[in-house]
């Protein structure tokens, strides 16, 4: 079995009946303005049936779960969706 790591999930394309998943690696970079910014890198791609993508998400969901029952992971309120969206230049 070959091991590879990532720091996250770029992106999840849907092609037909198989899966997409690109991950890749943050590395900290310096932009022209002289602030640190962290640069997504793509490094490989896991293609995969849709059935076994769902099945996958299964059992991401029981870790995560697991993880909250056990403290390891809190879990967070959501942000109203007032708080997302400034509506203070809005007038009626």
């Amino acid at each position: 079995m070959q091991t590879s790591f990532a720091d996250g999930i770029l992106n999840i394309a849907i092609t037909g009946p198989l899966i997409r998943i690109d991950f890749g690696t943050a590395t900290p970079v310096t932009n022209a303005e002289g602030k640190q910014e962290v640069q997504l890198t793509p490094t490989q791609q896991l293609v995969m049936p849709l059935e076994g993508f769902i099945r996958s998400f299964g059992l991401q969901e029981q870790i995560v779960r697991k993880l909250i029952a056990d403290g390891v992971i809190k879990v967070q309120a959501p942000t109203p969706p007032s708080d997302l969206i400034n509506t203070s230049g809005l007038t009626q």
